[in-house]
């Protein structure tokens, strides 16, 4: 007698499902665990102390010559060299009398005043620490195009982990009603929350 050939592709589909659930799963882990966490520190920024940002000014000069004739790339080095400006270029702005750079990167900002007449510098530094660069990686606040690609693809894992997994549970007849009802009372919660709890 052959076998049946839908038990055949029923048996298949469950294996696939769950092998792509378990490696899915452990390939999104850290990243997982990661967001996790800054969600917490996100959600209770009061915990963590990194709502009120360390502010650190600094003056000096540049040479004159490069703040009457400026050139981007130079000043930009000079800054991070003699200020300790971190971050990606945000923004460099020349006015008549003045310079402004600005410097951004997670959980910190810099911003510098170049006077052209003399080229004196007044650079602000500001950081939320550890804690405020973890959190702001979380929401992908200036940590550029190759850190929001890891948040797309933490969903995407997360995305796919999920359906995975809530069809590993319809596809065994004595888990499915319970997974079926957690999925039903986990809708119901957020539900009732959302409608009666936020504002």
């Amino acid at each position: 007698m052959s076998a049946d050939p839908y038990h055949h592709r029923r048996l298949l589909f469950k294996k696939w499902s769950r092998t792509i659930h378990i490696y899915i799963s452990m390939l999104g882990l850290l990243a997982v665990i990661f967001f996790s966490v800054t969600g917490i520190m996100l959600n209770h920024e009061e915990w963590f102390g990194f709502a009120e940002p360390h502010i650190v000014k600094k003056e000096g000069a540049i040479p004159e010559a490069m703040a009457t004739h400026p050139d981007k790339l130079v000043i930009v080095e000079k800054l991070r060299k003699d200020f300790a400006a971190t971050g990606a270029l945000d923004s460099f702005e020349i006015e008549d009398d003045h310079l402004t750079i600005s410097f951004k990167s997670p959980g910190r900002h810099t911003d510098a005043t170049i006077q052209r007449a003399d080229g004196h510098a007044e650079v602000s530094l500001e950081s939320h620490g550890f804690s405020g660069r973890f959190v702001d990686l979380h929401r992908g606040t200036d940590a550029g195009p190759g850190w929001r690609f890891i948040i797309d693809a933490t969903a995407v894992l997360l995305l796919i982990t999920c359906g995975t997994g809530l069809l590993l549970w319809c596809l065994v007849p004595k888990w499915r009603p319970l997974g079926l009802t957690a999925v039903a009372v986990s809708v119901i919660v957020c539900a009732i929350v959302y409608f009666t709890l936020v504002p």
